[in-house]
């Protein structure tokens, strides 16, 4: 009798070790989550207030809302198997709006074997050239123009709010830029994408003084995003008003 009662006990023990197994799996069935990150794609610094769509098959939105301070959206919803996408809706201004959706499938939360995945959304930040046109006294010049080389430009984004444009800025048909230095003696080339080269050369200047003709190169890089390139006219020299005299005949 006593070996019998072991027995039931080893059994119950048994039992009570597979449920404390099983019970978890159980807990996360059709339990798939996702969250999404928006992050800088370079700093990887996190950015707060984009809106982020979670779509269940073609259209359906099962989930929406904006990132927090930490970069990230967690709506905390269990979700079916499925076919997932998610998607970044508005853009931070200083950000390209190029972020590709994700996509997700899950398949096998019915068999307790839920997932919980983070969509990380690259944000590509936009930088600018500032191109300054001053005499050798460091004074501004304003109406001078330049021609700068077609640049890798995010034409919709937002220009950087940091800087106020007082020079005009035209796309010309070939791709170029045509520039004319405001009164501050400056021009912006704004929504410039990282990793671009733009070359940019002097045309003209204002009376009294001479061009700069040298080349010069502004350079967005990947963290790097803004730039300032300078270049410096002299004046002019003016002639002396006053004539010179006639020589004397020598005295014999």
């Amino acid at each position: 009798m006593k070996r019998y009662k072991n027995i039931v006990l080893a059994i119950l023990v048994v039992l009570t070790l597979v449920v404390s197994v099983i019970t978890p799996k159980i807990a996360l069935a059709d339990s798939n989550e996702i969250s999404a990150l928006a992050v800088d794609k370079y700093t990887r610094e996190p950015i707060e207030g984009v809106h982020v769509v979670i779509y269940q098959g073609g259209s359906t939105i099962v989930a929406e809302g904006d990132t927090g301070p930490d970069g990230y959206f967690r709506p905390y919803l269990p979700l079916p198997d499925g076919a997932y996408r998610v998607e970044q809706t508005t853009y931070k201004e200083g950000y390209v709006p190029q972020v590709e959706s994700k996509s997700y499938v899950f398949s096998d939360a019915t068999y307790g074997l839920g997932e919980v995945v983070v969509a990380e959304l690259e944000n590509q930040p936009l930088g600018y050239i500032i191109v300054k046109v001053v005499d050798t006294d460091g004074n501004p010049i304003a109406g001078a123009t330049l021609k700068a080389t077609a640049a890798n430009i995010a034409r919709s984004a937002v220009p950087n709010p940091l800087f106020t444009q007082t020079g005009i800025l035209t796309m010309e048909a070939d791709g170029s830029y045509s520039l004319t230095t405001g009164t501050d003696g400056t021009v912006l080339i704004p929504n410039l994408i990282g990793n671009t080269s733009t070359t940019i050369t002097q045309l003209t200047t204002i009376d009294g003084y001479k061009i700069d003709t040298t080349v010069q190169v502004g350079q967005i890089t990947e963290t790097n995003t803004t730039a300032t390139v300078t270049f410096v006219d002299p004046k002019i020299p003016t002639p002396d008003p006053t004539p010179a005299p006639e020589p004397q005949p020598e005295a014999p």
